[in-house]
């Protein structure tokens, strides 16, 4: 079990990091997956529609 520490951010394997957890101690999980939203040009998903910015 991991040694987790109040107001922290930790950066990592989310299901390994989730092991080390208490239940109901979560208020917050955020997930950055790379969107490309900075992208200048048309985006478009894996099925071709086109992502609206």
């Amino acid at each position: 079990m991991i040694e987790l520490k109040t107001n922290h951010i930790y950066q990592g394997d989310c299901l390994e990091i989730l092991k080390g957890l208490p239940s109901n101690s979560v208020d917050l999980i955020f997930a950055d997956p790379p969107y490309n939203m900075q992208l200048k040009k048309e985006l478009y998903r894996p099925n071709n529609t086109k992502l609206m910015a």
